[in-house]
């Protein structure tokens, strides 16, 4: 199961938020909850915790027929402290 969230998140989400100057990285699955880390304008915006997080539980809800929460880990950028 790890490996078909960690293809979705990187295959088909990551590349979602590149776009707009962010990036997020799987870190793990465990007990139902998916960690991600965000990095550059990802972590820095106010949305990125609600809506990133929801946005994310979604996508590999829907496709993978499981429920998940997601944790997102922000990594601000020194520019943006």
């Amino acid at each position: 199961m790890t490996e078909k969230i960690k293809k979705i998140i990187m295959e088909e989400i990551r590349p979602r938020t590149r776009v707009d100057g962010g990036d997020i990285v799987f870190n793990s699955y465990e007990n139902g909850v998916v960690t991600v880390t965000a990095y550059g304008d990802c972590a820095s915006c106010p949305c990125c915790t609600p809506e990133l997080s929801e946005w994310i539980a979604a996508q590999v809800s829907s496709k993978l027929d499981i429920q998940v929460q997601v944790k997102v880990c922000k990594k601000v950028p020194y520019y943006a402290r």
